[in-house]
Parts: structure tokens; C-alpha cells; sequence
């Protein structure tokens, strides 16, 4: 007796509300922590890194827990894989007591058959999120025009996986063709397009396309357009002996102001002794001896470089346009082309479609379930008034 109790009393625990109303708490829990800490793959990670030492209590208590990827960490896994079970044990057990499919015939069957389809959705959504939670990959790259990106793990940028996901890659290879951008008064975009080219192995080269807002899929990978931006050219050589130092392209950042759009960033090289800063001025005219920038679109570009010696307590500033050279400390400066940048996120997420599917097999159990009541208050006659 007590060995066939036990499995019922285990159902019992598995299919009570008051456990499926714990676990909708902790997942509505779960979400406020991911709206409050900064989350891996939304931010970038040396922000995520300075907010974390801005509040070192904080991160000693969430850290170990994963709550700076909250909806790939263990306690929102199992908090939705419980109430998935929950979910699914609480219908089955409503099904075999209304007497299992003999219940779907007769008097009221459209809208028992409305009920369970609502729960079977439920069950199809939570497996669906257990899968994306597990096994999802968000990532993303730069790439500069011309330049080629091959799928392998650590190739990406700000690679955030569930804890389940095989590190396996498709191997793909991506290049960057063309940015094309729509300026509305030479200065407010208004259509931005990466022309890309995509080859796996020795499979034929596949054109694509992405705009915002339409990405693109290719190998199970979808592409969405993210930011863009300049990367110019710069070779710099030593001053004494001519050397060659660096020549290759810089992505700058892009910053929104009120003022506009300003692109900049630090160089990040090594043999330079001072801290040096580059910013873009796509287009732009000289008023009372200081540049001022009059559009987005790169019809004579110019480079403002600042060099910052913090020992001396100096700056020096000089404009270099675009084919020129300048002289600037210990080293010459040269500004031998303009390219885009365009950063795309790259998404592969193996719980998208039973997501995709449970949401429209909910909308049709919410109609099954309904439709029946709607007709009775549309078709039923309005009972006459009765003289007292």
C-alpha cells in the first residue's frame, strides 16, 4: 500500500498550484534581476566588469549563481523545468479524471479540447525555453569592409551560451562586402544594408543581404544588423629610421550625442609612449579656425589625433586629412583610406520554433476554448422583460 501511495503522493506534489504559483514567482523574480544587473551579451563586458567593481558586495552574491546571465543560469533552468513537469503532470491527471479522449466528444468538447490545447501549449513554451536557456549562443562580431570572419568558438565577441550547448560550429566563413548607408539631409540615416558573402567548406559562395530589422539566416546562424561605423586606414612609421610600425585598419567607436554621432577611440598600441585618441569627421569646414562636422557621409573625411602626455601634463592636437601625413612626437602619421564597419548579433537558438509553435497553438485553444461562449451571448435571445 504504501509503494503505490508513494508514486501518487509524488504526482500530487508535482501537479499542486501552490508549487506552479512558487515557480511563476521566482521566474517573475529572475526577470527583475535581469532587468537590474547588467547582463552578459546586452552590455559590454569591460562595463559589466566596472559596474561590477562599483558594487563588489553585489557581485559576490550574484556572481556565483550566474545572475550576470540570468536566463542562461542553473536556478532559472530548473525553476522552468519544474514548471514545465508541473505543468505537464497537472494536465495529464485532469485528462485520464475527465475520462481521456472519450471527453473530447459530446456536449462541451470544443472547449475541453480548448482547455487542453491551452495546457499542451504551455508545456510546448516552457520546453521551448528550456531549450533556448540551455543551448542558445548569442554573440557578436565586427567587421570592417573586405574583411572575412570564420565560425569558430573564439572568434566572437561577447559569446554568451547556455551551460548544455555543444561547442560545435559550422566552420562558415563571412565577408563583409559592402556597407551601404541612406542619409536623410546628408546627416539622419535612414536605411542601413550589408551586402555579405557566405561560404562553408568548399560549398558554393552565397550572397545575402541584411537591412535592419530583416536579418538574415544562413547554416542555422541568424544575422542581425547591429551598429556601424568608420575604420580608417592608418600607417604609422618611426621618426628616426623610417620603420614600419602599424598599418591596418581602426574600428572607432560610435557614440550618440545631442550634437550627433561621433566616432572615436583610443589607439591601443603598445609602442606608443603617450595615450593617443583618434575622431572621425566624415565630412566637414573649417569656421573661425575650428572644424566643425557637416554631415555623416564621407565626402572629405579628416582625422583630429590627441596626444595626451599625462606625465608631462601636455596635449597636443593636429588634424590629418585624408591621404596625408603628419609628424607628431616620435612618429609620422599616415591616412591612406576610409572603410565602414558593420557589427552584426549572431543568434543560433534551437528553442525558437517550439516557442514560435506554442504560442500559436495558444491562440487557437484561447479561440476553442471561447468561441462556444461567444456564440451563446450572440445567438442566445435577450430574455423579455416580465410585467410585475
Amino acid at each position: 500500500m504504501r509503494t503505490r501511495a508513494l508514486p501518487s503522493k509524488l504526482l500530487e506534489k508535482l501537479s499542486s498550484s501552490k508549487l506552479a504559483l512558487v515557480m511563476v514567482l521566482l521566474l517573475i523574480l529572475f526577470s527583475i534581476i535581469g532587468a537590474i544587473l547588467p547582463q552578459q551579451g546586452r552590455m559590454e563586458f569591460r562595463d559589466i566588469a566596472l559596474w561590477q567593481m562599483a558594487h563588489p558586495t553585489v557581485t559576490r552574491m550574484m556572481r556565483p549563481l550566474g545572475f550576470f546571465r540570468v536566463f542562461h543560469s542553473w536556478p532559472f533552468i530548473i525553476a522552468i523545468l519544474i514548471l514545465g513537469v508541473n505543468t505537464l503532470t497537472c494536465t495529464l491527471l485532469r485528462f485520464v479524471k475527465e475520462g481521456g479522449f472519450k471527453s473530447l466528444k459530446g456536449p462541451g468538447s470544443v472547449r475541453r479540447m480548448g482547455f487542453f490545447s491551452l495546457h499542451l501549449s504551455l508545456i510546448l513554451l516552457f520546453a521551448g525555453g528550456f531549450l533556448t536557456s540551455t543551448t542558445r549562443m548569442n554573440a557578436r562580431i565586427v567587421l570592417t569592409e573586405g574583411q572575412s570572419f570564420e565560425d569558430r568558438h573564439d572568434n566572437y565577441l561577447q559569446l554568451v551560451e547556455g551551460p548544455l550547448r555543444p561547442e560545435h560550429h559550422a566552420g562558415a566563413v563571412v565577408r563583409l562586402k559592402k556597407v551601404q548607408i541612406t542619409y536623410e539631409k546628408k546627416r539622419y540615416p535612414v536605411d542601413v544594408t550589408s551586402d555579405l558573402e557566405f561560404q562553408s567548406n568548399k560549398d558554393e559562395v552565397v550572397n545575402g543581404v541584411i537591412k535592419v530589422n530583416y536579418p538574415l539566416t544562413y547554416k542555422g546562424l541568424a544575422f542581425t544588423q547591429d551598429k556601424t561605423g568608420f575604420s580608417p586606414r592608418l600607417v604609422i612609421r618611426d621618426i628616426k629610421n623610417k620603420r614600419l610600425l602599424f598599418n591596418s585598419f581602426i574600428a572607432l567607436q560610435t557614440y550618440d550625442t545631442p550634437a550627433g554621432k561621433v566616432y572615436r577611440d583610443f589607439l591601443p598600441l603598445p609602442f606608443l609612449k603617450q595615450t593617443y585618441t583618434v575622431t572621425l569627421f566624415p565630412s566637414f569646414s573649417i569656421d573661425n579656425g575650428k572644424v566643425k562636422k557637416t554631415g555623416e557621409d564621407p565626402e572629405n573625411p579628416l582625422l583630429r589625433i590627441e596626444m595626451i602626455d599625462p606625465i608631462r601634463q601636455k596635449s597636443a592636437q593636429v588634424n590629418l586629412p585624408l591621404g596625408g601625413r603628419i609628424i607628431m612626437d616620435e612618429y609620422i602619421f599616415f591616412f591612406t583610406e576610409l572603410r565602414r564597419w558593420s557589427a552584426f548579433m549572431v543568434v543560433q537558438d534551437p528553442g525558437y520554433l517550439p516557442v514560435c509553435v506554442a504560442l500559436w497553438l495558444g491562440l487557437g485553444a484561447l479561440i476553442l476554448r471561447y468561441v462556444p461562449d461567444l456564440k451563446r451571448w450572440f445567438v442566445e435571445k435577450p430574455a423579455k422583460d416580465q410585467d410585475f
